[in-house]
């Protein structure tokens, strides 16, 4: 059983707590973060150490680290974590969920994590510190550059990618050899039919108020 330290200790850090601690192959033993931010989140039974004290409590030749961060700043307090963690000599563990299927045989990116129901088809490629959400599909032959957050239900078609710390949101779709630039913003359902700037922000219509009651519209239209 490894021993894995998570990087995080916000809503991020206690989702993956909660599928680690089931998962056979890993023993998490405690959280760490910048030494600011110790005071600010954590899970219950957890240890959660300061950066700077992390190497004296936890050396890296005992334990792995799962990235735990979540996309703030278009992902940049993640990469630097990430970044400062093999400065000091940790392992970043990939993780892959058991629930999820895997068909590429390029190799995943380092501390990537691979959550429950996705699909990686294929001739995908992953990079290295990339969060790739539940229920996620990557078609044959997309990749999904470093740093990212892949949110739940997103599609990317055969061909497609997404360029480095690019967040892309719930139910986006991105077509067929379409590339998404580095540092955008893909809203939640977006549906992306040409290539995009980098730092760019693409967002889909959000849901309209409709002009009848709920229940009037059942009384006319039906349901």
């Amino acid at each position: 059983m490894k021993k894995i330290i998570l990087a995080g200790n916000a809503i991020t850090a206690d989702i993956l707590y909660s599928y680690l601690r089931a998962d056979s192959r890993y023993e998490v033993v405690g959280l760490t973060v910048d030494d600011e931010f110790i005071s600010q989140g954590g899970i219950e039974g957890v240890p959660s150490v300061g950066l700077s004290q992390l190497p004296e409590r936890f050396p890296s030749h005992s334990c792995s680290v799962v990235m735990a961060v979540g996309y703030n700043d278009l992902n940049k307090v993640r990469e630097s974590l990430f970044l400062r963690l093999k400065e000091l000599g940790y392992s970043i563990e990939t993780y892959v969920h058991p629930d999820a299927r895997v068909y590429t045989g390029n190799p995943l990116g380092e501390g990537c994590v691979i959550l429950p129901g996705a699909v990686i088809e294929p001739h995908v490629r992953v990079g290295a510190n990339t969060i790739i959400w539940c229920n996620v599909t990557l078609a044959h032959h997309s990749s999904v550059a470093e740093n990212c957050w892949i949110a739940t239900g997103t599609v990317l078609s055969g061909n497609a990618k997404v360029s480095r710390n690019s967040f892309v949101g719930v139910n986006a779709t991105v077509v067929n050899e379409m590339t998404v630039g580095e540092y955008n913003i893909i809203g939640a359902s977006a549906l992306i039919t040409k290539d995009t700037k980098p730092s760019t922000v693409h967002l889909a219509r959000s849901a309209e108020l409709f002009r009848y009651s709920s229940e009037d519209y059942v009384k006319y239209f039906g349901v």
